[in-house]
């Protein structure tokens, strides 16, 4: 099996200065993030995630890229959340992923074998990635129209 890489981003929201809740999001996710994402090339996975309680509420989401360009370039065009919550993510991690595996499970076998640690011991994690950072009087990115799902 030849190696591949796999790369990881976690974008996270305090939404402690948003009009926003993880409750008002899930609508989000529902009627239109879940579908618009589950079409873009490159994309593995998407996990969206949550916490609530004492310290506040964050918003956020886990990414697993088949390519490095996809996982620290610009963020996909179907992207809609940064204009809901009404600001840019306020942390933002990227990772080199060593090794995927997926437990049993009845819809089966992704990502075994994908990482760094199937690469050899000469593979390098990635540094500091070279991220899309737009500066403060940066335009909002356009969103493009979601075509119509033609899976069967």
């Amino acid at each position: 099996m030849a190696a591949k890489g796999l790369y990881c981003s976690i974008i996270l929201w305090d939404l402690s200065q948003s009009e926003q809740t993880v409750t008002s999001l899930r609508k989000h996710l529902r009627d239109y993030a879940v579908d618009a994402y589950s079409r873009i090339p490159g994309l593995r996975q998407k996990v969206w995630i949550s916490s609530t309680g004492p310290e506040g509420e964050l918003w956020g989401a886990v990414y697993l890229w088949d390519n490095e360009e996809s996982a620290y370039g610009r963020p996909p065009a179907v992207s809609r959340v940064g204009e809901l919550i009404g600001y840019r993510p306020t942390r933002r991690e990227y990772f080199s992923v060593e090794a995927a595996v997926e437990g049993v499970s009845a819809v089966g076998e992704l990502m075994a074998g994908l990482g760094l640690a199937y690469q050899g011991p000469a593979a390098v994690p990635l540094g500091r990635p070279r991220e899309y950072a737009p500066g403060a009087d940066a335009p909002v990115i356009p969103m493009a129209e979601i075509e119509p799902d033609t899976r069967s």
